[in-house]
């Protein structure tokens, strides 16, 4: 695919496929309730919450904040013009976090941690011993949290020295996230790992098989997370399990937690599926798709979830109900393994963006119809962030970070 900034109006013509951009549908029996063959309880009188304050300050863990809704307080580039490209020697698979000082954060898969200045110049990296799927975390006092395929968890200081390396049972390349108290959590293997800032092991809990998504964490620090063994898990403060849900297939995608207290995630049967505190089904929706990367909370707390082949797309889904109101197809193969693996960043306007295995990371307005999109020469798997100014930070499997900016609007 073509790199850098294209005109808008020949790179829409380039990546739109045929027919309506915007497919919008009636309601159908793509919608699974609660009395379905897939329902465990009879779901709870939904209890509506005021919506909750947007994360301030910059995008320091995973989808922004703890419970991962990929919503940012700042709003999106107006156009798709490139600010700089900072390249690595590997590919980016992870998101970018930024520190209060402005620090960019990113891994790649040629084993370093870079930090990078909001200028795009290199601060400093560090060789992690493998390759880095992981999205990094940064504390309040600059210090930064990352996992690497060496089996390993590693914390350096916002000058680059390092605080401390835990030897893990299996590849560490989920994310971290902060708890309200402190605590760090990240998976690696089959397990999940809470920690202290200094690096101590306060608990660990096991899963049957591979965690490969990042845990959410609710405000009263119930840590949800779902595993490669078909199961989604409620784990408490100590890390014993309050609930667990079955599913049928891999539970990959990072859950969220939505403004009304209800989980909702995404899985390799397909389907996005909603519960509330209790771990009682509300209802569930087939994709007809895998549903890999992490959902997104939208304007007026709308879910996005991304999927895969054989109808890639991005889909908007009621909360309430489940039901698709309508969903932005991508132009790949029609492979199983091919599609939207990006979680959407959603900024304060309601505009969307994620990214997509056609190369090219996508603008579209709260409504789905597309703003612009942007070409790079791999993959774009990882999430959008947005910097306090207004700079649209994204990674590629051309091994480039790519920082896109455009005048206030």
């Amino acid at each position: 695919m073509w790199g850098g900034a294209i005109a808008a109006a020949l790179l829409i013509w380039f990546a739109q496929p045929e027919g309506d951009e915007v497919v919008r549908l009636p309601a159908g029996d793509d919608v699974r309730r609660p009395d379905d063959e897939v329902s465990q309880a009879p779901p709870e009188e939904r209890v509506g919450l005021p919506v909750a304050a947007l994360e301030p300050g910059p995008p320091r863990m995973f989808r922004n904040d703890r419970r991962h809704t990929g919503r940012s307080p700042y709003r999106g580039p107006a156009a798709a013009e490139r600010a700089w490209v900072f390249e690595t020697g590997g590919r980016i698979n992870g998101q970018a976090v930024v520190a209060e000082d402005g620090t960019i954060y990113i891994g790649s898969h040629d084993h370093f941690l870079y930090a990078v200045s909001p200028h795009g110049v290199l601060r400093w990296k560090k060789d992690l011993g493998d390759a880095i799927y992981a999205s990094p975390l940064v504390d309040s006092a600059g210090n930064v949290y990352v996992g690497s395929d060496a089996n390993s968890f590693f914390s350096y200081s916002p000058e680059g020295e390092l605080r401390f390396r835990l030897a893990t049972e299996g590849d560490a390349d989920t994310g971290a996230v902060q708890a309200a108290d402190g605590t760090i959590h990240f998976a690696a293997g089959p397990h999940l790992y809470a920690l202290d800032t200094d690096g101590t092991v306060k608990w660990r809990f096991e899963a049957r098989e591979k965690i490969f998504c990042t845990p959410a964490i609710d405000d009263d620090g119930t840590v949800y997370v779902g595993s490669q063994d078909d199961y989604f898990y409620a784990l408490d403060t100590e890390g014993r399990v309050r609930w667990s849900y079955q599913t049928r297939g891999d539970n990959d995608a990072s859950p969220i937690i939505g403004d009304d207290g209800n989980i909702y995630f995404g899985s390799d049967d397909h389907h996005v599926y909603a519960l509330n505190r209790d771990g009682q089904l509300l209802w569930s929706t087939d994709l007809e798709g895998y549903v890999r990367g992490p959902l997104a909370l939208g304007a007026g707390g709308v879910i996005l979830a991304g999927t895969y082949g054989p109808r890639p797309r991005l889909v908007n889904l009621d909360s309430g109900d489940g039901r698709i109101s309508w969903f932005f197809p991508v132009t790949v193969t029609d492979s199983s393994e091919i599609g939207v693996h990006s979680g959407p960043l959603v900024d304060s306007a309601g505009d969307i963006y994620f990214g997509a295995h056609d190369d090219y990371l996508y603008a579209l307005t709260a409504s789905g119809e597309i703003r612009w999109i942007y070409g790079t020469q791999g993959d774009v798997d990882g999430s959008p962030v947005l910097a306090p100014d207004g700079t649209l930070l994204f990674g590629s499997d051309d091994g480039n970070l790519y920082a896109l900016r455009s005048a206030a609007r």
